[in-house]
């Protein structure tokens, strides 16, 4: 047997970290991170395998892969997203999370996409053609989520402000309801994030869903960490830097169909 030298072996060890970063180091405590998986195409689960699946997912591994810690996910409903972060059981939500105003009180945000509130319909509806055609209609939106609100905002100053009648607003626990409320005409449109719409129209080759118009407003879609957790944070930004600059979150991007997404 051949003894190799230590010396070479450490070189060896940090060509292979300088080119490729460090490779997740078992022993080393998790990064613990917080989705909620029916959020295609950023987070969900394989309908046959059941694993872990979406652009967050391929995110938060590579986060864990550059920094050498492995990466494991607390899945939970979107409205538990808050207190699974705010109680410690997760260190940070990479889950499709909106940088909202109201939440900046109990977040720290580090953005990495954008995105905006997108009507859609199905093609069942197909006497919806403009947004105000969904005055004094039914729209659904993902219980937990701002989507509601920001729906009833648009309907004060475009419909009520203009004498038709407000859009009623309902309220889904999961996409796949979402989805069967609009095709069943238990709702006419739905509300959802232009990425997640994007996904939807290209369900079974497309010509089910469409949207009605462009998004009504712009945001980013952040990583949401505790106030002052300056330790996941710092992880968090120097490894988004680094896959950033080897073009590993383009291609990401690329995979998920997101490439008009990324947050210069």
């Amino acid at each position: 047997m051949t003894i190799i030298p230590a010396i070479m072996i450490a070189y060896v060890l940090f060509i292979h970290y300088y080119r490729n970063g460090p490779v997740a180091i078992t022993g080393e405590n998790p990064i613990v991170v917080a989705v909620n998986t029916g959020n295609p195409p950023m987070e969900f689960r394989d309908p046959e395998t059941t694993q872990l699946q979406g652009f967050d997912i391929d995110l938060a591994a590579a986060i864990g892969r550059v920094s050498a810690r492995p990466v494991t996910w607390v899945d939970s409903t979107f409205e538990q997203l808050i207190p699974t972060l705010l109680s410690g059981r997760a260190d940070m939500i990479i889950s499709g999370f909106y940088d909202i105003p109201a939440r900046h009180v109990l977040f720290d945000f580090i953005p990495y996409l954008t995105t905006g509130s997108q009507f859609y319909t199905s093609a069942e509806h197909d006497d919806i053609h403009t947004l105000t055609d969904l005055c004094g209609r039914t729209v659904t939106t993902i219980q937990g989520t701002s989507f509601a609100e920001q729906a009833a905002r648009w309907s004060a100053r475009n419909c009520e402000a203009h004498g038709k009648p407000a859009i009623k607003v309902m309220w889904d626990s999961d996409l796949g309801q979402q989805l069967s409320n609009l095709r069943e005409g238990r709702s006419s449109a739905a509300l959802h994030g232009q990425e997640v719409v994007a996904f939807i129209v290209g369900l079974r080759g497309g010509g089910h869903f469409r949207p009605i118009a462009a998004p009504i407003n712009q945001t980013n879609i952040v990583a949401a960490f505790r106030k002052g957790d300056v330790q996941n944070e710092t992880l968090f930004s120097e490894a988004l830097a680094r896959i950033r600059q080897s073009n590993d979150f383009m291609n990401l991007a690329e995979k998920w169909n997101l490439s008009n997404s990324i947050k210069q």
